[in-house]
C-alpha cells in the first residue's frame, strides 16, 4: 500500500494535479522555473491553480472536486484527459464552463482570461445520458446475444469503469444493469440473456411458426432435429430462437402441434406433410433401417392389445405422469428463473466489492447445473486467479479467505440481499435472502486442462491439497452434468428429492448431490429408458446395489491416469474429470443407508430388484484394474453389470414405502 501511494503522489505530481482527494499536501508547487538550453536559458509560461467542480447534467450540484495545476499553453482537451483519469468518466461528452461560457477542446488556458496567481474555479459537466449509455451496450450486441455479466464485464474492458459507476453518473445510484436493460424499448432480456430488438430485419410483420414452416419445406425429408433448426433459424435472422420465440424450439413445436410433430425429442416435422424420419440404428454393415412415420401417423390400424396388456399399460402411463407432476411441483420455472437471477445478483454484489484481480468467474453447483429443486438449491462461484500459486494452495488460502471475506462482510453488510458472509476452510459461503447459500471458491489458473491434472497427480498423498484444488475442474465437471439430456436432468432432481425425503443418521450416510447425478448420467447410459418412470426404476436398482458399483469414464481422462489404489476402492463411482477421486470414496461415504432406503423404496408397480439378484451381483468379480472405452459420452464399466446381464429376478422384501 505504501509503495502505490508513493506511486500514485509521483504520478499526480508528474501531472500537476494536487492530490487533495488523499488528505496530503504537496510539499512544492509547479511554478516558473527555467531550463538551460544551446541558445540560453529560456522560462516555461507561468503555472496556474484551476478547481474543477464535476457534475452531470442527473445531478445539477456540485460534484467532486479537484485541484489542477495547468500552464498557458495547456488544452481544454488535456485538462479532461486529466480528470477523466482521475474521475472516471465513461462518457465523452463533457463541456468545461468557466464564467458561464463553454470553452473549446482547442482552447489555451493563456488566451481564457486565466490570470497568473489568482485561483479559477471551472465546472466539467458530464453530458451522459441513459440513451448515451443504451447505445454504448448496443455495439456489444451486435455480433451476438450476451449474459448481463459478459455484457458488464466487456462494457468495463473498453470504457475502465463498472456499469454501476455509469448509472451512478446519471444519478441511477443502486440501479442493476438487468433493470435498466428492461427499460430500454431496444432491449430484451430473458433467462439473464441480453438482445436486441433488431429494427433492420425482416421480422415485421413476423410469425416465428411461418419461419419454421419455411425451413422445414426447404429439407429433403420435411423433418430436421431441434439443434439444426435452430441453427438455420439464427443463420437467416441473425438472432436466436428464444430470444424471439421466449421458449426453447422444442417447446414451441410441442405448443404448436396443429403445425408441427415432435418425435424422439429431438426431431421436428409439419403435421401437413408426411415427413421422412431418422432411422434409430443402423443394421449390419451400415445399413440404413428403413424408414416410417412416428406412432400415431400412420395410416394402418394397430393391432389390438393382448390380454392384460391395456391395463398395465395404462398403469404405466399414469405413474409417469405422477413422476412428471411432482418435478413439475418442485421444480417450477418460476423458481429456476428466481434462483438464477438471485445468484446472478450475488455474484455482481461481490465482484463490485472484490480486490482481486479475477481472470474468469465459473458458475456451479445445482444452479450452475440447472438441476436445483425447491428446498435443495444451492450454488458455487470459481474465481480464477491468475498469478497464484498453482500448489501450496494450504498455504495461502487460508489467509487469503480471511481478507477476502472481511472485505465483504465490510463493504454489503448494508446490502439487503446478502443475508450472511461466513469463512469457512476452503470458501467463504455467502447467505442470500430467501436462505439461498453461494459458495465462493478460488483457484490458480492453469494453461489446459493437463496441466491441472498433472497438479492434482502431484499432491495426490495429501487429500486436503488435492480437495482444494480441485475447484480447477469446476468448469469441466459443471459442463459435464449441464450438457446432459433434460430427461436426464429430470431423473437427477427427482432422486435429490427423494434423498431430501429420507432420514440419514449422519452426513457420511448422506448419497451427496455428485453420487446421484452420475448414478442418473450412468443408468441412463446403460438403460435406454422410455419414459421418466423407467429412468427413475432404474436410478433406483443401481442405488439398491450400490455396494458393487464399478463405474469410471472416458471423457477426459485414460485409465493410466487413475491410481491403482483407487481402482481397488469398492464401491467405485469415478469422477468424469478427476482421475484422483472417486466420489463413493468408503472413507467418507458409507452407502448401507442408501442401499436399504432404495431397497424398500416402491418406486413403481414393479418392486425394486433385490441386490442379491441385481445385474450387479450377478456379474463375477472383475479384476482390479478398470476397463475403457474410447467413447466421450458413455461410461465404462464391467458388461456383465449391466442390466441385461442377468434376467433372473425376485420379488423385494415386503416391507416398502412409495417414492412420492
Amino acid at each position: 500500500l505504501k509503495l502505490c501511494l508513493v506511486k500514485l503522489i509521483r504520478d499526480s505530481r508528474s501531472r500537476g494535479v494536487l492530490p487533495v482527494r488523499l488528505g496530503l499536501t504537496p510539499t512544492t508547487a509547479f511554478s516558473s522555473t527555467s531550463r538551460s538550453t544551446a541558445r540560453g536559458t529560456r522560462k516555461f509560461p507561468s503555472a496556474m491553480k484551476v478547481q474543477v467542480n464535476v457534475t452531470t447534467i442527473a445531478s445539477k450540484e456540485a460534484g467532486t472536486k479537484y485541484d489542477l495545476i495547468v500552464g498557458e499553453s495547456d488544452t481544454v482537451a488535456s485538462l479532461k484527459d486529466r480528470v477523466a483519469v482521475l474521475h472516471l468518466i465513461p462518457f465523452p461528452e463533457q463541456d468545461l464552463v468557466f464564467d458561464g461560457k463553454v470553452l473549446q477542446d482547442g482552447d489555451k488556458f493563456g488566451d481564457v482570461g486565466l490570470k497568473d496567481g489568482t485561483p479559477a474555479s471551472m465546472d466539467l459537466v458530464i453530458k451522459g445520458s441513459e440513451e448515451t449509455l443504451a447505445e454504448q451496450l448496443k455495439a456489444f450486441l451486435q455480433a451476438r446475444d450476451l449474459s448481463c455479466d459478459e455484457l458488464g464485464l466487456l462494457y468495463c474492458y473498453k470504457h475502465g469503469v463498472n456499469v454501476s459507476q455509469a448509472l451512478q453518473c446519471l444519478g441511477r445510484s443502486g440501479e442493476k444493469l438487468q433493470d435498466f436493460l428492461r427499460r430500454q424499448k431496444g432491449f430484451q432480456v430473458e433467462n439473464n440473456q441480453v438482445a436486441l430488438v433488431r429494427k433492420d430485419t425482416a421480422l415485421k410483420p413476423f410469425s416465428v411458426a411461418e419461419e419454421l414452416e419455411q425451413i422445414l419445406k426447404a429439407s429433403e425429408t420435411g423433418s430436421m432435429e431441434v439443434k439444426e433448426l435452430c441453427a438455420k433459424f439464427t443463420a437467416k435472422f441473425n438472432i436466436q430462437f428464444s430470444s424471439i420465440a421466449g421458449m426453447r424450439a422444442l417447446d414451441f413445436c410441442a405448443k404448436e402441434h396443429e403445425r408441427f410433430v415432435v418425435t424422439g425429442r429431438r426431431f421436428v416435422g409439419l403435421r401437413s406433410a408426411s415427413p421422412k424420419w431418422p432411422a434409430a440404428g443402423r443394421g449390419a454393415a451400415g445399413a440404413t433401417a428403413k424408414l416410417g412415420p412416428p406412432p400415431g401417423l400412420g395410416l394402418a390400424k394397430e393391432a389390438a392389445p393382448a390380454a392384460g396388456e391395456g391395463p398395465a399399460k395404462n398403469l404405466a402411463s399414469t405413474e409417469n405422469q405422477q413422476y412428471l407432476d411432482l418435478h413439475a411441483r418442485v421444480c417450477g420455472r418460476a423458481f429456476v428463473s428466481g434462483v438464477q437471477q438471485t445468484v446472478n445478483d450475488v455474484v455482481e454484489l461481490i465482484q463490485g466489492a472484490t480486490f482481486l484481480n479475477v481472470e474468469r468467474v465459473v458458475r456451479s453447483g445445482s444452479v450452475g447445473k440447472s438441476t436445483a429443486i425447491e428446498g435443495g438449491a444451492d450454488a458455487e462461484v470459481v474465481f480464477f486467479l491468475p498469478g497464484v500459486p498453482p500448489t501450496t494452495q494450504e498455504r495461502w488460502l487460508p489467509p487469503l479467505l480471511r481478507s477476502v471475506g472481511g472485505v465483504w462482510a465490510a463493504t454489503l453488510s448494508e446490502e439487503k440481499l446478502i443475508d450472511d458472509i461466513a469463512i469457512t476452510e476452503d470458501c467463504v459461503r455467502v447467505t442470500a435472502e430467501g436462505g439461498l447459500t453461494v459458495a465462493f471458491r478460488f483457484s490458480p489458473v492453469f494453461g489446459s486442462y493437463q496441466q491441472a491434472i498433472q497438479a492434482l497427480a502431484a499432491v495426490a498423498r495429501s487429500p486436503e491439497a488435492r480437495a482444494l484444488l480441485g475447484a480447477s475442474l469446476t468448469e469441466e465437471r459443471t459442463q459435464f452434468i449441464a450438457r446432459q439430456p433434460n430427461s436426464v436432468k429430470v431423473t437427477i432432481r427427482l432422486l435429490e428429492w427423494w434423498r431430501n425425503q429420507q432420514a440419514w443418521s449422519s452426513p457420511k450416510s448422506r448419497p451427496s448431490d455428485a453420487i446421484l447425478e452420475l448414478v442418473a448420467v450412468y443408468a441412463a447410459v446403460q438403460g435406454k429408458a422410455q419414459d421418466q418412470r423407467e429412468a427413475v426404476i432404474a436410478a433406483m436398482q443401481l442405488l439398491a446395489t450400490f455396494s458393487r458399483l464399478r463405474v469410471t469414464w472416458s471423457n477426459y481422462y485414460k485409465q493410466g491416469d487413475v491410481p491403482a489404489a483407487i481402482l481397488r476402492q469398492r464401491p467405485l463411482l469415478m469422477d468424469p474429470v478427476n482421475p484422483q477421486l472417486n466420489v463413493a470414496d468408503p472413507q467418507t461415504f458409507d452407502p448401507a443407508e442408501l442401499m436399504e432406503a432404495a431397497r424398500t423404496t416402491k418406486s413403481s408397480s414393479k418392486p425394486v430388484d433385490d441386490p442379491r439378484t441385481s445385474p450387479s451381483a450377478c456379474a463375477a468379480r472383475e479384476p482390479a484394474a478398470a476397463r475403457t472405452t474410447k467413447s466421450s459420452s458413455k461410461p465404462v464399466d464391467d458388461p456383465r453389470t449391466s442390466p441385461s446381464a442377468c434376467a433372473a429376478r425376485e420379488p423385494a422384501a415386503a416391507r416398502t414405502t412409495k417414492f412420492f
